[in-house]
Order: structure tokens, then C-alpha cells, then sequence
């Protein structure tokens, strides 16, 4: 079929129940898009978009497996479709439309926080792995950009980072903005053709992260298997750029280069239960002239130690940040000088709209000493800080919600005894407080409760962040941090406290994200 592109977009209707057909797109003899899509009528879920505007005037050749006759559904729109899901999260971000997982490509430039993330732009299951992108100037208030990388003839676009090129080693400019990315051969018919492997690749951009170019002229070749998530930073003391990569199993690699473009790999790590996202960063244990570094991994699992630009020597065992299985995937930004932000995926099943995932909230990681070691510690950084009200005491043990995000805070000595449960619409939080223990019931499908040791402090803090879908909770200044999903429109039921034995000290406010 043959479409004369009239208008910006070309919208495609989809139908989430439909069987799912690809869609190869061509104009002038050169391949553009493949797409996997569950393709519907104009009675459909939802409409996906492709911007189309460079080939305005021209022919595309749709070619099909099956979805022919829907493609003359497609239409031709000067504007995106607009989605109106009225329980989208308002403080966590949620992409326009479709599946995401991993955010990518994190960093901050010129006043800018770049979010880059792992997407599904024609539908609410993985697949068509692009880079999508937003902005925000306070990690809080997004701004959806187009996509920022699309599939190829390498692979499908899977996770990686970015950096900014400071001593300008690619001679686009001292500000030029860098990304490394796992392209994933193999992974869409296009590749398959040429036996192309995963291998590790670049892009870059000199207007402020807005366009991505890849840059033809850098390829790591394949390793083993997989091998994928290239997490680059710059390490200052030994001045050289190093990147950590995933292998196989449980095993990492890590590189460095002075120019950008040449890798030697200096160290070959194992983590028993470590796989993929990998991520290496240094925090202060109490002053920034003592330092240890984080080797991170996707379900949230690090190990503490030291790094002198060649290798990582663990001083830990594996420990783990999260005391749910929501989270996933997080990455640090880059560009950040005095503190570490990491962003998460939150691996929901909220595909009641048009989207499906949710990234966490930012957190601002550091390091504490405790009995057991060096521990991490997750906090909500500044900025979302500044959202907080005046906080309330609860009145009658109870709060209706009226639709705005609230936080919750809970506090009370570790001689406390009996049980305070918090039911939020269909979901409760108990706390156990002679086995100082946090037990999180929801009642979405597959879900499972979560059983949290609360430890010994002498004083004890709950804070329980609560937005459209998703419950997010921080216990003793961060030492415990957990996330969970939730019924839709939490934010339109209400809270309930009920309290046996000792009282505890209950407290809210709302969250001002206007």
C-alpha cells in the first residue's frame, strides 16, 4: 500500500486485543520504520503516531503481514493524538503514550535534566525498543520531546547513557552531548538479515540533547551473548573515561579510554544474583574527603568498595537497596557535581490507558554507617521537598483524598508495641511494631506481600509517598525504601488508620505539583 504523506503524523489505530502484525515502511527505495503493532480500526483503544514530516510530499510503501486491512484506517494529522486517561500519576513520569522500561541516558545539561528512556511507541507491551525523551528543569514538571533514536538495520534501541564531551574528543564542539547504546541485533527482522550481534554504539548532539545522530563511525564489538547497558562516566583522579558494561549471567566488564572511541577493558566482575543495567558511582561516608564506590546493579543489588579507574575492589557483599520488587533498572545522572540522583523503572501492569510504567520518584543516594557496614541510603531529593505542605495531624484516624498526591508520615519509639495498620482504598500497610516489621498488602493480580525488618533504631520514622497508582515508602532516613502498585484512582479514596497498643505519632499533607 501506498501513502502520500499530507501531514505531520501518520496516525495508526490500535486495538490492545488485536493480533499483532508488522508493518515495514519504505519510501524511495529505503527502508524507514518495522513496527511491531496490534493494529485495530478506527474503533479502536488508541490512536499511535509516526512523525512523518522529513518525507512531507513524498510516497510511503506500507508493506504488511497481515495487517492490510486495517491499514486503511491510517491517517494523516498535522498534531499528535491527544490521550486523556484522567488517573495518569501526577508526580511520576508516565510517557504520552505506550510501553516503557529503563530510563537511559541521563544527564544534566545547560539547566536541563534529560530523560531518555527504553519505548514502545505503538503499544502498552515491550517491543520496537526506541529511545524516548522528555526535559524538566526541577526533575519534577516533564516536557515530552519526540523520539530521540529509532530502530536500524544494527537492531532494535536498547539501554545506555550519556555524558557530555568536555574536551571536545569528537570535534563537534566542547558541549556536544554523548550517548552509548546497546543496539540489539538481532532483535527485529531488519538486523536479523544480516546477522548483526548486540553491540555497543553511539550518538550524539550539539543542539541541547534534542536531535541524536549516530555516529557511524564507533562500534564496540560484540562479546559474548547479550553483552549490553554501556553506563560512561569520567573518572577525575585517573583521567580517563570508564565504562561498565553487562556481559553475561552474573558478570560485568569494565573499560576505559582517553579519546571516547578506543575501550581497553581493564577488569572482568562477578556478583552472584548481579545482572545487567550496570552502574558505578562515589558517594562520602560523612565527608567528601572520605569515599567509598557503589557497584550497582538492575534489581537494585550493589556492592560497596573502592575504584581506582582500573579496577573495583568490593569491600562488601551484595546488598540490596530495594524492600519491594517494583523497582528496576535505576540509573545516576551525569553532569551533576555535588550530589547522586538515580531515577528507577517501576515495572507496573497499569496498561488501563494508553501507557504502561512509570519511572520512580528521583532519589538522592548516600552512604551511612551502621552496625553491619556501609549501607545506601534513598532519600527524595530537594526539590520534591519543596513540594510539601504544612504537614496535619490525623483527624478521627482518617483523610478523604481529593486527588492530590499526599505524604504520610508515621514516627514512634522502638518500645512501642502492638499493630498500626494503613488502609489506602484497597491496599494497607502494617506495621508490626514488637517485631518491627512492615508488612504492604495490595490486591493487584500477581502481586505479592511484602515483609520489611524495620531494624532497632531507637526512634523510628515512616514516610509514605502516595500518587495515582503507585505507593512509594521510606523508612529510618532512608535506609529502607520500597515501592508498590496500586488500585486505580488511589487518589480518590481514602485513608484510614487503625491503631492497637501504643500510639504513634500520625501525620500528613498534600503535595503541591502545580
Amino acid at each position: 500500500m501506498n501513502l502520500k504523506v499530507t501531514n505531520q503524523f501518520l496516525w495508526m489505530p490500535v486495538s490492545v486485543n488485536s493480533k499483532q502484525v508488522k508493518l515495514h515502511l519504505y519510501s524511495e527505495g529505503k527502508k524507514l520504520q518495522e513496527i511491531d503493532i496490534c493494529l485495530g480500526n478506527r474503533e479502536c483503544d488508541f490512536y499511535a503516531s509516526l512523525e512523518v514530516s522529513k518525507w512531507m510530499g513524498k510516497e510511503i510503501t506500507v508493506l504488511s503481514d497481515g495487517g492490510e486491512v486495517f491499514a486503511a484506517s491510517f491517517i494523516f494529522k498535522e498534531e499528535k493524538p491527544e490521550y486523556s486517561y484522567p488517573y495518569r500519576p501526577k508526580l511520576h513520569f508516565a510517557p504520552e503514550i505506550g510501553w516503557h522500561n529503563d530510563p537511559n541516558g541521563m544527564l544534566f545539561a545547560d539547566g536541563f535534566y534529560h530523560l531518555y528512556y527504553q519505548w514502545n511507541p505503538y503499544g502498552v507491551a515491550w517491543g520496537n525498543m526506541h529511545w524516548g525523551h522528555a526535559v524538566s528543569k526541577d526533575l519534577m514538571h516533564w516536557e515530552h520531546k519526540p523520539v530521540a533514536l529509532s530502530p536500524d538495520q544494527n537492531g532494535t534501541i536498547f539501554s545506555g547513557s550519556g555524558i557530555i564531551d568536555v574536551f571536545n574528543n569528537l570535534n563537534y564542539g566542547k558541549n556536544t552531548q554523548v550517548y552509548y547504546y546497546t543496539a540489539a541485533g538481532g532483535t527485529n527482522e531488519w538486523s536479523k538479515k544480516s546477522d548483526i550481534l548486540f553491540t555497543q554504539r553511539m550518538a550524539y548532539s550539539t543542539d541541547g540533547g534534542n536531535t541524536l545522530i549516530k555516529y557511524e563511525h564507533f562500534c564496540m564489538d560484540h562479546i559474548i551473548k547479550e553483552n549490553r547497558d554501556p553506563k560512561v562516566f569520567y573518572h577525575n583522579k585517573s583521567a580517563a573515561y570508564i565504562m561498565v558494561l553487562y556481559l553475561d549471567g552474573n558478570d560485568f566488564a569494565i573499560f576505559r579510554s582517553d579519546d571516547l572511541i578506543k575501550w581497553e577493558e581493564t577488569q572482568i566482575l562477578h556478583f552472584d544474583g548481579m545482572w545487567e543495567c550496570p552502574d558505578l558511582f562515589e558517594l562520602p561516608v560523612g565527608n567528601t574527603s572520605d569515599t567509598r564506590w557503589v557497584f550497582w546493579s538492575a534489581d537494585g543489588y550493589y556492592v560497596v568498595g573502592t575504584f581506582d579507574g582500573y579496577t573495583f575492589q568490593a569491600e562488601s557483599g551484595v546488598l540490596s537497596a530495594y524492600g519491594t520488587k517494583l523497582s528496576y533498572a535505576a540509573q545516576t545522572y551525569s553532569g551533576i557535581e555535588d550530589r547522586v540522583i538515580s531515577v528507577a523503572w517501576l515495572r507496573m501492569k497499569n496498561h488501563r490507558g494508553n501507557y504502561c510504567g512509570l519511572m520512580s520518584l528521583p532519589m538522592e543516594l548516600s552512604l551511612t554507617k551502621s552496625e553491619e557496614g556501609l549501607r545506601l541510603k534513598l532519600n527524595p531529593m530537594e526539590e520534591f521537598r519543596r513540594l510539601e505542605g504544612k504537614y496535619r495531624p490525623f483527624v478521627e484516624e482518617k483523610i478523604t483524598l481529593e486527588g492530590n498526591p499526599v505524604c504520610i508520615k508515621l514516627s514512634w519509639e522502638s518500645s512501642a508495641e502492638g499493630d498500626t495498620k494503613i488502609q489506602i482504598g484497597n491496599s494497607e500497610i502494617c506495621l508490626n511494631l514488637k517485631a518491627s516489621q512492615l508488612i504492604i498488602n495490595t490486591i493487584e493480580k500477581d502481586s505479592e506481600s511484602s515483609i520489611i525488618s524495620l531494624g532497632s533504631n531507637k526512634k523510628q520514622e515512616l514516610k509514605i509517598i502516595l500518587d495515582q497508582e503507585v505507593i512509594e515508602f521510606l523508612c529510618n532516613n532512608g535506609t529502607i525504601y520500597g515501592a508498590v502498585e496500586v488500585e486505580e484512582n488511589i487518589l480518590g479514596k481514602s485513608v484510614k488508620i487503625i491503631e492497637t497498643g501504643n500510639s504513634i505519632t500520625k501525620e500528613w499533607c498534600e503535595l503541591s505539583i502545580n
